[in-house]
Formats: C-alpha cells, sequence, structure tokens
C-alpha cells in the first residue's frame, strides 16, 4: 500500500484509472486517507469459516435494513443512535445492533 499525495485541483481519485493496470486509487472520507492497492486474482480457496462469514454478513445487512423500515424499532434506534458519538450513520449503529444480536 502505497501513500498517495496529489497537487491541486486534484482532491482524490477513486477505483481503476484504466482496465489494463491494475492499480486502484483510493480514498477514506473519515480519516482523510489516498492510497493504492493492487487487485490479483485470489490464489487460494474459499474457506469454510469465509463462507459462514459471508451469509452472516448477508444475514445480518439485510436484517438491518428491515429493522430501519420497522416502525416499531425505527423510533427507539433513532433516539438510541442520537446518544451515542461512536457511529456516524444510523445504519452503522443498527447494523452494529444487529450483529451484536445475531443467532443462527
Amino acid at each position: 500500500m502505497a501513500i498517495v499525495t496529489y497537487e491541486d485541483p486534484i482532491h482524490h481519485l477513486s477505483g481503476k484509472i484504466s482496465k489494463k493496470y491494475r492499480t486502484c486509487y483510493n480514498y477514506r472520507k473519515r480519516s482523510d486517507r489516498k492510497y493504492t492497492s493492487i487487485h490479483s486474482e485470489r490464489s487460494t480457496p474459499v474457506k469454510e469459516t469465509e463462507l459462514a462469514q459471508r451469509a452472516k454478513f448477508k444475514a445480518v445487512s439485510q436484517a438491518a435494513r428491515l429493522r430501519m423500515l420497522d416502525p416499531n424499532h425505527a423510533d427507539m434506534d433513532q433516539l438510541s443512535f442520537s446518544r451515542q458519538d461512536k457511529y456516524t450513520t444510523l445504519y452503522g449503529y443498527v447494523f452494529k445492533q444487529v450483529w451484536d444480536s445475531y443467532e443462527e
């Protein structure tokens, strides 16, 4: 990973410049970090634990979206979110709540 510094007037780039290059430019708004990474083909097979983690992430993501639409939880989540300062988005806060209470 390389740190990138841009000259004015470019603040940041995001993504690949061209399909023929493997270098991907990344930008993180929260930390204002600009860096590069190289994308390549996976060299190892997917493990069972990784598949299980992917399935959990998918289930929790869907449950968090549904919980945000549920009027029974929406007001309470909104109030709890406004009382904390760790999470910057309501979705991130609700996702963490669902993740902690997730059972298969």
